[in-house]
């Protein structure tokens, strides 16, 4: 649905036909339709997706260039706020970040991971923006709290899943930990639990992260064994 990017005589092993086209703009892909979507590219339940956003970048936003200021915007604001002193710049810098996430979250099957992921990888949000799932919620745990310290703390909830106010908690032990680098600090901690980059992490770094692991494997077993005695005392 883009433009065409290769000539007719080139051929490419890795690619059938040897054609490539770039990325498609919102008004090339307003063409496509969602069956298309699905047969043609292998997109499954994300095509709907992709036609009701495409429709609400090109109806309710105006197209193309409204995503562009979204990233232009704030660079111009940040060269306005210059003169401030920290404080305040930090604050607009802040402000500018929840107007960028609450425009992503207008689309449709997009939500707040997705919105942190798009705000830190393409509009330049890196700043504050922190995509938090439950391996980014067990690095806050394990890193940069304690328990022992703060027991009430929402990361020590002894929730299952990611909850909207656990979210923003962990947004903000990594806003604390690493002003205006939070998207630098969870890049790098994140790629650090991937199995492959366990050979460039020193011994005792290793030895934390295993050690955690493996109480958290415990818990969970605490906690499946006491909800199957819940459910076997309600059933008498």
């Amino acid at each position: 649905y883009g433009d065409r990017i290769t000539d007719d005589d080139e051929s490419n092993h890795d690619n059938d036909d040897g054609v490539y086209y770039s990325f498609p703009s919102p008004e090339q892909l307003s063409r496509a339709t969602e069956q298309e979507l699905r047969d043609v590219c292998g997109l499954g339940y994300r095509a709907k997706y992709i036609v009701k956003t495409t429709r609400h970048v090109l109806d309710e936003w105006g197209g193309e260039s409204a995503l562009m200021d979204l990233r232009t915007a704030t660079a111009a604001t940040t060269s306005a706020a210059s003169t401030s002193n920290a404080m305040e710049e930090e604050d607009a810098s802040l402000q500018r970040y929840w107007h960028v996430r609450e425009k992503l979250l207008e689309l449709a099957g997009v939500g707040p991971k997705v919105a942190d992921c798009v705000a830190m990888f393409s509009l330049d949000q890196d700043a504050h923006a922190i995509p938090v799932d439950v391996h980014v919620w067990n690095i806050a745990k394990r890193d940069y709290s304690n328990e022992d310290d703060n027991a009430e703390d929402p990361l020590f909830s002894g929730q299952k899943s990611v909850t909207p106010k656990l979210y923003q908690r962990v947004q903000q032990v990594f806003r604390q930990k690493f002003p205006n680098k939070t998207a630098w600090a969870h890049s790098l901690l994140f790629v650090a639990e991937l199995p492959s980059f366990r050979p460039t992490l020193p011994p005792q770094i290793l030895k934390e992260m295993d050690e955690f692991k493996k109480r958290e494997q415990e818990e969970k077993k605490q906690q499946k064994g006491q909800a199957k005695k819940n459910t076997t005392k309600k059933s008498e």
